[in-house]
């Protein structure tokens, strides 16, 4: 019988915060800082009241010109207990379209997880979970980002580039 891993074993267990009322900027300087793709976001009473994610920066702030860090954040939380398995964490980010999981326990944020922590971890659910993310996701105009398989060395990355008509991760991209 095969063992499952639990959210609790992959989680972060750091979750990194800002205030509301912090600045765009200010947000996107602790993800630079601590190589993290999202911060949570807090109220003046520590509550989390939501999430900004890199994408929610890149879509909402740089594309349509929303100047505060509360109107890009996601505020409809999805939330997950520690104890589900890394199958069911992956299953309602797919069904969410969402790369993050805020981890609770017993009504209390305990981490964070997104797809890459599982992945690395599981990565026999790689190729479900790339082929459930292509039947849901929509076209993609050229200009918008990517994600997927690197078409060159098989690795997963959140900002594939065409080169040539291939579809590459940064690194390809330079030795190309």
């Amino acid at each position: 019988m095969k063992l499952r891993a639990r959210v609790k074993d992959v989680m972060r267990r750091q979750i990194k915060t800002i205030k509301e009322n912090a600045s765009i900027k200010d947000a996107a300087n602790i993800m630079k800082r601590n190589r993290i793709g999202s911060v949570v976001v807090i109220n003046n009473k520590n509550k989390i009241v939501g999430i900004v994610t890199k994408t929610d920066i890149v879509y909402k702030h740089v594309a349509e010109g929303k100047k505060r860090l509360k109107d890009i954040m996601t505020k409809r939380l999805i939330k997950i207990s520690s104890e589900k398995t890394l199958e069911e964490a992956a299953r309602v980010m797919n069904e969410n379209k969402i790369e993050k999981l805020l981890v609770y326990d017993n009504g209390k944020p305990v981490g964070i997880i997104s797809i890459t922590d599982i992945l690395r971890v599981e990565p026999e659910l790689f190729d479900i979970l790339i082929e459930k993310l292509k039947q849901s996701m929509p076209i993609i105009k050229e200009s918008e980002p990517l994600f997927g398989i690197c078409e060159n060395c098989g690795n997963y990355s959140d900002s594939l580039i065409e080169v040539n008509g291939v579809y590459v991760c940064p690194k390809c991209a330079e030795e190309k």
